[in-house]
């Protein structure tokens, strides 16, 4: 195998620009053509029982079992070197006979274990014993773009449910069929996660499940449910109906209510099934929303969240339909809505004056019902006029529209609302319908996401991702106003001594208060970011090598004089930075590398110092 510092250096020139998934694909394969392992992978962890891995990116495309010797590892949260007898502790790794392995888990934030980075070769004894701890910023690195991976993908999936179930109470409130709903539901959800196979059983008059929307299934297996009559032990779905709780069969070969449909099962290719109650309002069960896999499966916190925002979403859209049917008129229809439903509806003249209100909107609002029908929409809508209102509510089709808008209370307070409004004809005079949504929490929950796919939640200063960022946009200022910029590359001395002698807790607080130190000395117009587990990096717009230098001799002198406590210790560290400043023919890449040179030579130079690089090393 090549030298380990060689290896080590050369990571870092093909991986400094690169960030995200990017950066997770260059690793892999870096470490593949570098080291010269036959295999390489990095996964992630699943959040169910088993814990089995998905592999996210690899350097070949054969298959890669679950059962890696890492997998039994993840908490000691330690790195794992094995030079032979991997064939014991790797029993499914079918004709490969795998000799050596390197693997490393990759941790979050807060040292939880997201997955692992391993590599495998059928040679004994390949891999260097000093390769572990030379490879360990990569690893750190690799942990933080992870988890930046995963936050940004857990919000794009909200933001998509969020979307589907907006557009679906659009069409519900526009008059589109409920079966159609119903069906547009499953498909979009079948869409998103392939996976699922899902199903919708709704009660009949005879209290008997019929399905209604199972596109993935096999009719022959639907027509067995036609009149199914629910029960304590039958299924998933007659049991999740008889017990108004939700029912998951994990493995539909062993769980006791599926005993005698044990056969159907089989013949059908059904490994699981997570039924979820349809319960309005009122504690009314319409049936059951159930998802289906085609192995045994159990479901994950995202998938138990997914089935109870569908369930919620299908009950709200069976309880308007039979609230529908039970009033005699139109006028006793929107009444009847106008005082049930959970969103605050309201119907307005065209001039923008509250004809009627729901209790709900009353609550929302602060406002009394008489007082809001002597009111007009500009009164509740901060920034508005009332030539303003008069043109949004002329411009509403009866095609309706769904828009987020701010609401004023009685009281001042400011309320974010997603709003829904169409034309109607109401006593021969056109009116709008509208329907308005409290949503302050999930948009201060969109706040809270978005702040922590930027910031870095340990030291408050940017994340990796954003100073990246923030670095291309600086640079081309420079570049553009021919003013200098500088670039300082920040690593704590023997920081890993820390965490080994007084654990993560006071390597915690000790990178807490550097973030702290280098908030207080840097100027507004300065980034500071968090790259690594204890590598920062600043930007310095405005100043040329020598001032650079000097500052960061000042950030030396400050963090040498910072005293944290841990417990009963009192902490004392230091640190090394690297120097460079923007050159004619720099870009970021470049520039973060030469900064990153003048790091190690500080190192190499005895630590406790900054070193600036005018020029690239030779």
């Amino acid at each position: 195998m090549p030298d380990p510092d060689r290896i080590r250096d050369a990571l870092l020139l093909h991986s400094a620009s690169c960030i995200g998934k990017k950066y997770l694909q260059q690793l892999v394969s870096q470490l593949a053509c570098l080291t010269g392992a036959e295999r390489v992978l990095l996964s992630q962890r699943s959040s169910g029982p088993h814990r089995q891995l998905q592999v996210l990116f690899a350097n070949d495309a054969a298959g890669t079992p679950h059962a890696l010797p890492c997998n039994c590892q993840f908490d000691n949260r330690q790195p794992l070197l094995l030079g032979r007898g991997l064939r014991q502790c790797l029993p499914d790794a079918g004709q490969q006979a795998w000799q050596s392995c390197l693997a490393w888990p990759l941790l979050d934030g807060d040292a939880h274990c997201l997955g692992h980075l391993a590599l495998l070769d059928p040679r004994p004894n390949f891999f260097a014993p000093e390769l572990p701890a030379l490879l360990q910023p990569f690893i750190e690195r690799a942990g933080a773009e992870l988890e930046q991976l995963q936050q940004r993908e857990k919000l794009a999936r909200r933001q998509h449910w969020q979307l589907l179930h907006s557009d679906i109470l659009r069409q519900n409130a526009q008059g589109t069929p409920l079966d159609a709903l119903l069906r547009t539901v499953v498909q979009q959800i079948e869409l998103a996660l392939p996976e699922w196979r899902c199903s919708i059983l709704l009660l009949d008059s005879r209290g008997r499940l019929q399905p209604v929307a199972g596109p993935s299934l096999p009719s022959a297996y639907q027509q067995r449910l036609v009149g199914l009559a629910p029960g304590p032990m039958v299924g998933s779905c007659g049991a999740a109906v008889w017990h108004a709780k939700r029912v998951v069969a994990e493995n539909l070969q062993l769980h006791p209510n599926w005993a005698p449909y044990r056969e159907l099962a089989a013949r059908f290719e059904l490994g699981s099934c997570w039924s979820e109650p349809l319960i309005d309002s009122k504690g009314t069960v319409h049936g059951t929303f159930a998802v289906y896999h085609r192995t045994p499966s159990a479901p994950t916190p995202q998938a138990i969240t997914i089935l109870e925002d569908t369930a919620r979403l299908l009950a709200l859209l069976l309880e308007n339909q039979t609230i529908h049917r039970q009033l005699d008129s139109r006028s006793q229809w929107y009444r009847a809505i106008l005082q049930n439903a959970a969103d605050g509806l309201s119907i307005i003249d065209m001039n923008g004056r509250f004809l009627e209100a729901s209790d709900s909107l009353c609550q929302m609002l602060g406002y009394s019902l008489d007082e809001l029908l002597h009111m007009h929409l500009w009164q509740v809508v901060p920034g508005s006029t009332p030539q303003s209102i008069r043109q949004r509510l002329a411009a509403t089709g009866e095609d309706g529209e769904t828009f987020e808008s701010v609401n004023r209370t009685k009281h001042g307070a400011l309320l974010d609302v997603e709003v829904s409004a169409r034309r109607l004809m109401l006593d021969g005079q056109p009116v709008i319908w509208g329907s308005a949504r409290d949503i302050s929490q999930r948009k201060a929950l969109q706040r809270i996401l978005e702040q922590q796919a930027t910031i870095d939640a340990l030291t408050g200063l940017f994340n990796r991702p954003t100073l990246l960022a923030r670095l291309e946009t600086q640079l081309q200022l420079a570049q553009v106003q021919h003013a200098p910029l500088s670039v300082l590359m920040l690593d704590l001395d023997h920081f890993k001594q820390i965490n080994d002698r007084y654990g993560h807790h006071a390597g915690d607080l000790v990178l807490a208060a550097l973030g702290d130190a280098l908030e207080e000395v840097l100027r507004e117009s300065d980034v500071a970011g968090r790259i690594g587990g204890e590598e920062f990096c600043l930007l310095l717009p405005g100043l040329g090598l020598h001032e650079a230098l000097d500052l960061a001799e000042r950030i030396i002198d400050d963090i040498s004089e910072l005293r944290i406590q841990s417990g009963h210790h009192i902490l004392a560290i230091t640190s090394s930075i690297g120097v460079a400043c923007l050159q004619a023919d720099d870009d970021s890449r470049t520039l973060l590398a030469r900064a990153d040179s003048a790091l190690y030579a500080a190192k190499a130079a005895g630590r406790h110092r900054a070193v600036a690089l005018s020029a690239d090393p030779p």
